[in-house]
């Protein structure tokens, strides 16, 4: 109930308004005074929606945080900021030493797919999304190379509600892995 209010105020919020319509209408036609006082009480729920939409953070809203904070810092190649939301120490040096092979310019992240693992504890999330980079290697073979790639994150909830990685990978858009593909460990 909770993730449909803070994920989806716009429709709570029009369901409430075709209540206030009803209630409106019954006032209209009968004059009663407890409508009207119902009317605007109900009509009083539409901001009251987004104010508590706008408190509540969902596990989804963690993770999409966790995504554009580490798309935006490893697009100014800040990789120590790139790695903060890594848990599991093998990953978070595997993504250290993979990050300083390139000098990024650019990085967009879309298309994002958040599927929460059911029946497991602690609650983990399977992420898949599409990132459209436009980077270099530092070796200087490629420069300015605009690079489309799919990204698949394992998050796992910690017990400070926070979100994090426990294992990652990317490969082209199509197809399976290539030369640029990490070795998972």
């Amino acid at each position: 109930m909770w993730t449909i209010l803070a994920e989806n105020p716009l429709l709570i919020s029009i369901m409430i308004g075709i209540v206030v319509a009803g209630l409106f209408y019954g006032w209209l036609q009968t004059g009663n005074k407890h409508l009207g006082i119902a009317t605007l009480a109900a009509a009083l729920l539409i901001p009251a929606a987004f104010y508590a939409a706008n408190a509540i953070v969902t596990d989804r809203e963690k993770i999409l945080e966790a995504i554009y904070a580490t798309a935006d810092a490893v697009e100014q190649n800040d990789h120590e900021s790139a790695v903060i939301y890594i848990a599991d120490r093998a990953t978070r040096q595997r993504a250290l030493n993979e990050l300083p092979n390139y000098e990024f310019h650019r990085l967009a992240v879309r298309n994002i797919q958040i599927q929460f693992v059911t029946g497991s504890y602690p609650l983990e999330a399977t992420v898949d999304l599409d990132a459209s980079v436009t980077a270099s290697m530092s070796s200087g073979t490629m420069r300015n190379v605009r690079v489309p790639r799919r990204v698949i994150l394992t998050f796992q909830k910690q017990p400070d509600d926070s979100w994090l990685v426990t294992d990652y990978t990317h490969r082209p858009l199509t197809g399976g892995a290539d030369n640029f593909t990490p070795n998972r460990i």
